[in-house]
């Protein structure tokens, strides 16, 4: 009998036992250790995890957020949907268990009064794409993932400085205005970021008539990814890169069951015509503070057509390119410039 519940914190190890099953990447493959399943669950007012269970076993989950966000210029109230995984084991039952998952998420996103619910899909992801499609979802922004591998030797840069975050976000709430799908407050992510530990802070630069800001959230403490296996290619770069690196300004590269800890770049702003090149400064300078720290990897977040994040080309890097997916219950629908929020990545 298939039985849909409310996940508790007695449900966290089985939950992570189904997410160590579905590794990241294809040649380079990375297994995400954490100590609670349910960190992203805290980050929302309204976030929930639903489970379905077989006979007491976990055959299936799905996560989503009640959000309020503002819309055409409205307050308005959305549904994020941020994990879906079913076990593969029980094939049968994951596929009954994850139907009768989305629809009590889709019964429940209705009672809420959700305009739409939203989700991020890799942009190459075909097989992802066709089932979104297919249950009614249309495309309405594309937002990329950069991945910085943080250097072993970076000079400090002067002229950058870690602002007040309350003083970043009422920038970021003046240059943003009323785009599509930023919450109506944007310091509730800030806040609780700050609450949990995880807002290392705003940096910002300024020169005569330009500025650039970015923030950084910090989840090395409890989130670390593994390496599983690499490609004989990177091994070989790895074993002619990393001595090397120690003298000159490149980065580290893992080895296999190599702890790689993180921090996240989001928000970023670009005024005035040297704008983009103070966006450089201020991250190399977050580059050199992770190298100093031992954070592995930086990835920085931002739509691709948002005017205000002027992004410059940093080498080495890897690019990834992320597609929202909006199913619409009313005429309601977001259009980018999208506001990507923190806390949905």
């Amino acid at each position: 009998m298939l039985k849909i519940r409310e996940a508790t914190q007695a449900d966290n190890h089985a939950l992570l036992h189904l997410e160590a099953a579905s590794p990241q990447g294809t040649g380079l493959k990375i297994l995400i250790d954490r100590d609670t399943y349910f960190y992203r669950p805290s980050l929302f007012d309204q976030g929930h995890v639903l489970i379905a269970e077989e006979k007491g076993q976990l055959v299936g989950i799905m996560a989503f957020a009640i959000k309020d966000m503002i819309v055409s210029g409205e307050p308005i109230k959305a549904a994020y949907i941020y994990d879906l995984r079913g076990e593969a084991g029980y094939r049968r039952s994951m596929k009954r268990g994850l139907f009768c998952l989305w629809k009590e998420v889709e019964s429940r996103l209705l009672e809420a009064g959700s305009a739409f619910l939203y989700g991020h899909i890799k942009a190459d992801n075909e097989d992802s794409m066709r089932i979104a499609v297919k249950m009614g979802a249309q495309p309405c922004g594309d937002y990329e993932i950069l991945t910085l591998p943080s250097p072993q030797r970076v000079a400090s840069l002067p002229g950058v400085r870690r602002i007040d975050w309350i003083e970043g976000v009422e920038r970021i709430d003046r240059l943003i205005g009323n785009r599509d799908m930023r919450p109506i407050r944007v310091e509730d992510a800030y806040r609780r970021g700050e609450e949990l530990g995880y807002l290392r802070g705003v940096y910002r630069m300024e020169h005569s008539r330009s500025s650039a800001q970015i923030s950084v959230w910090d989840t090395s403490s409890i989130y670390e990814g593994r390496v599983i296996r690499m490609p004989g290619s990177l091994k070989a770069l790895r074993l002619l890169v990393n001595p090397i690196g120690k003298v000159l300004p490149l980065p580290h590269i893992p080895g296999e069951q190599e702890k790689l800890t993180y921090w996240h770049l989001f928000d970023p702003l670009c005024e005035g015509p040297n704008g983009k090149l103070l966006l450089r400064r201020i991250v190399n300078q977050i580059r050199f503070e992770a190298a100093r720290e031992k954070i592995a990897i930086l990835t920085l977040f931002y739509d691709k057509e948002d005017p205000l994040a002027r992004i410059p080309r940093f080498l080495p890097c890897t690019r990834l390119t992320y597609r929202t997916m909006v199913k619409p219950y009313s005429d309601i629908v977001p259009a980018p410039p999208l506001y990507i929020d923190i806390r949905d990545i």
